[in-house]
């Protein structure tokens, strides 16, 4: 469980959520049939995303995935056909030299057994970054920039796979495209919130 990035004090110390963030509403978002946090993101867990995200530590968001994984195969996440990571715009995975929310999605799928579609989905639109961008302007700097690959086969269901759910915009925006293109059952599952059942718990301040 513990390797040489984390110790054991600081695997205790990442605080476990396993609900839906207040920030998503159901009801603007009827095509998502659930959204579940791993954790709670905390000044530790920020560190461990910031180094999977920026100092070309891939490894970081197997092993992260392999914990969420093993913390909701009993569910029904894990009864999916797919798990679908949120692509990155190809722009920005040649500079990072890849995407973490693949890797994430990767471990999640060790633990599951169920296969990581990362080509099934696409980003056509390189974004701004939306770290300070409100609810709204996160909505409208999202809207259309996914599509889904005609030439790929469409699974019943799928979850989405992300790191960090702050508004939803992100993940929501694609689960909007893949349910037009037939996926009739869709679940969102990520690393962490920084919201609680209240409200805002932990200010991210990281980007894509």
């Amino acid at each position: 469980m513990f390797t040489t990035f984390i110790c054991r004090d600081c695997f205790y110390e990442l605080e476990i959520f396993m609900d839906t963030p207040v920030s998503f509403k159901y009801e603007e978002n009827p095509c998502v049939l659930e959204v579940l946090c791993a954790y709670w993101f905390t000044p530790g867990l920020q560190v461990l995303v910031h180094h999977l995200k920026y100092k070309q530590a891939d490894y970081i968001g197997r092993w992260l995935g392999e914990r969420v994984g093993i913390m909701t195969k009993d569910s029904e996440f894990s009864r999916t056909d797919a798990i679908v990571p949120i692509p990155l715009h190809p722009k920005r995975k040649r500079i990072r030299g890849y995407n973490q929310s693949e890797q994430i999605a990767m471990g999640i799928s060790e633990i599951w057994g169920v296969p990581v579609i990362s080509d099934l989905t696409f980003r056509r639109v390189h974004t701004s970054t939306q770290t300070r961008l409100n609810r709204e302007e996160r909505q409208k700097n999202i809207s259309g920039i996914f599509e889904v690959r005609k030439e790929k086969m469409i699974p019943e269901s799928c979850v989405i796979v992300d790191d960090i759910f702050t508004t939803g915009a992100t993940t929501c925006e694609l689960a909007r495209v893949l349910h037009k293109a037939g996926v009739k059952k869709i679940r969102i599952l990520t690393l962490g919130t920084p919201f609680t059942h209240e409200g805002i718990k932990f200010e991210p301040g990281i980007d894509e």
